[in-house]
């Protein structure tokens, strides 16, 4: 089993939107996989158009209430983990994480997405330092524009000192240009800018803005219900191709 957050340092940029689509194709591909809303917002479990009455949640998760432990299934292979506004109001114990935590590795995934809060790092022991302590991979996906790239620049220090202090197998498979219109000069200057001082964790693959994607949110959907043929429903899997590439290496 391999857990991987999606995190970024900045919103609004696709993160919860990427752990979707990249859990339906980890999920297509046969692989048994598990999504976990770990942010207060409720996107991922609203995006699967999860109550927020369901009966068990991530709040619970924490909690170390396992005997009524329930997941949200979207399919045969892919699970949700529901998300709780009182997560943020969690009093988050060291010993008890570990606990929870250890309770995935019974639970024979293949593959567990965290989608994290964008929040910074700055050693607090938040939502997404908590993932990442937990975690074995961090993949981030960033908009064509300065802040996000200045956002990788904030997230890889946090990255190095959790990989130091608590976790020492973590790894950043790197991060992927999002919602891209690939003929737009500020997609082919901050690509070009990235390649050049970081190419070793910039994704080949990117996902190229669609419409279909908006049209799959709106309808509770996945790209590759809504519109199986599109250029996005491609490019996901292409990524996913990368992502697994980069495990195996």
């Amino acid at each position: 089993m391999k857990v991987i957050s999606v995190i970024t340092e900045k919103g609004g940029v696709g993160k919860t939107t990427s752990t979707i689509h990249i859990g339906a194709t980890l999920s297509q591909k046969g692989y048994k996989t598990l999504l976990i809303d770990f942010d207060a917002q409720r996107n991922l479990s609203m995006g699967y158009n999860i109550p927020k009455e369901f009966p068990y949640t991530v709040h619970d998760f924490l909690n170390l209430k396992f005997s009524n432990f329930g997941v949200f299934e979207k399919d045969k292979n892919l699970s949700v983990l529901a998300g709780s506004r009182e997560i943020e109001k969690f009093d988050f114990n060291s010993q008890d994480l570990q606990i929870a935590f250890d309770k995935l590795k019974q639970l024979k995934f293949d593959y567990i997405l965290i989608d994290c809060p964008p929040r910074p790092l700055n050693g607090i022991l938040s939502l997404g330092e908590i993932a990442l302590r937990y975690s074995d991979y961090i993949i981030s996906p960033i908009d064509s524009e300065k802040y996000s790239i200045e956002g990788i620049n904030e997230l890889l220090p946090s990255i190095k000192r959790i990989r130091n202090e608590f976790n020492s197998k973590l790894t950043f498979l790197g991060f992927f240009f999002n919602r891209v219109r690939e003929n737009t000069t500020k997609y082919k200057k901050y690509r070009k800018l990235a390649l050049l001082q970081v190419k070793e964790i910039v994704f080949m693959n990117i996902v190229r803005q669609d419409v279909a994607v908006e049209n799959s949110k709106d309808l509770g959907k996945t790209v590759f219900e809504v519109a199986p043929g599109s250029n996005a429903s491609k490019d996901y899997v292409a990524l996913v191709d990368e992502i697994l590439i980069k495990i195996k290496n």
